[in-house]
């Protein structure tokens, strides 16, 4: 198992959730991902066990355990977010083959920090 994987499945925990907000928050330069794209509010990179031949992750960075936590102050993240899709979506060319924009919640929630999947392509 490759280290992302074994981060990923620390991120699962209850330590993780810290783990995690503060790796996006603060040390996302040092996490061992395959970046596209960062911004001082975001990261995009490769899922590192994808659902989708094309599967890109973007999370803001700053800790936002859910879509229903998101308070005014986060909005300037979340418009990256789309900011940072809309790039990636023209970049790649994936208007014409289709792409989805999706988080999830709840027990579909896997990592409690707010992310988005972008994906494209056949599932996996």
């Amino acid at each position: 198992m490759n280290l992302g994987k074994k981060l990923f499945a620390l991120a699962k925990t209850p330590l993780g959730d810290l783990i995690v907000g503060l790796a996006f928050g603060k040390f996302s330069k040092l996490l061992p991902v395959k970046k596209i794209k960062e911004t001082d509010l975001v990261i995009a990179f490769w899922h590192p066990k994808p659902f989708w031949e094309k599967h890109i992750l973007i999370v803001p960075k700053r800790s936002i355990k859910n879509i229903t936590s998101i308070s005014n102050e986060d909005g300037t993240y979340i418009y990256e977010v789309f900011r940072i899709a809309t790039e990636i979506v023209t970049e790649f060319g994936w208007e014409k083959e289709g792409y989805t924009l999706l988080t999830n919640g709840g027990k579909r929630q896997e990592v409690n920090q707010l992310h988005f999947h972008l994906a494209s392509g056949a599932k996996l």
